[in-house]
């Protein structure tokens, strides 16, 4: 992809700043009409759950906002064998327009991006 950036998630949304940081980056990324991708993987699948509920926490919820960065384009992928590692994969909870990738087609995605942001 030209002109592309892929930011890479591993960490779980809740807890610590690096998730609210990747996805401010990518509104950025995606405001200046760059490809842009986020790959969730490890912990970091948690990020895509759709429902989530941040009630009782000083954190906010992310989910309502991968929305608006796909209907700009973004691309929302999470590694399916993460997801299955956690016991995430069969129920289907996921943020609309998220896909599930296995590990070539990650490896692919990461290799034919020209930068990748990790949090």
């Amino acid at each position: 992809m030209k002109n592309s950036l892929c930011i890479l998630i591993r960490r779980p949304p809740y807890g610590q700043i690096h998730d609210a940081e990747a996805l401010r980056h990518l509104g950025g990324a995606v405001a200046e009409k760059l490809a842009t991708c986020a790959v969730l993987i490890d912990d970091g699948v948690y990020a895509a759950r759709d429902g989530q509920d941040a009630a009782g926490t000083a954190w906010t919820a992310q989910s309502p906002f991968w929305p608006q960065h796909l209907a700009k384009g973004a691309r929302l992928c999470i590694h399916a064998p993460s997801a299955r590692a956690r016991g995430l994969l069969a129920d289907g909870r996921w943020v609309a327009g998220a896909e599930l990738l296995d590990d070539v087609a990650v490896t692919q995605l990461l290799a034919e991006c020209d930068a990748v942001m990790v949090y």
